[in-house]
């Protein structure tokens, strides 16, 4: 936000911690996190709810190394995605 004459008032400095990038990572790494641990790790729910595909969270889950949740229910997923019920 600037003020008038096109300086920014001192109280709105803004912090970086790292790159773009790493603080995307690191903001999706919560998000997803927080989202499967107050859903019940329910990751049809958590995609829905975070507007994604299910493999996109998947994806996701591997990407940024969140342990835990990864592979949990991947056999299910995958028997959908090819219509093969085990």
């Amino acid at each position: 936000m600037l003020q008038h004459g096109g300086q920014r008032p001192m109280e709105q400095e803004l912090l970086v911690a790292g790159s773009l990038k790493d603080s995307v990572r690191t903001y999706e790494r919560a998000l997803i996190t927080d989202a499967l641990k107050v859903n019940g790790n329910d990751k049809r729910k958590v995609a829905k709810l975070l507007g994604i595909s299910l493999s996109s969270l998947y994806r996701k889950l591997r990407e940024l190394s969140i342990e835990g949740f990864e592979d949990e229910g991947r056999h299910e997923f995958e028997s959908e995605e090819t219509g093969i019920h085990a």
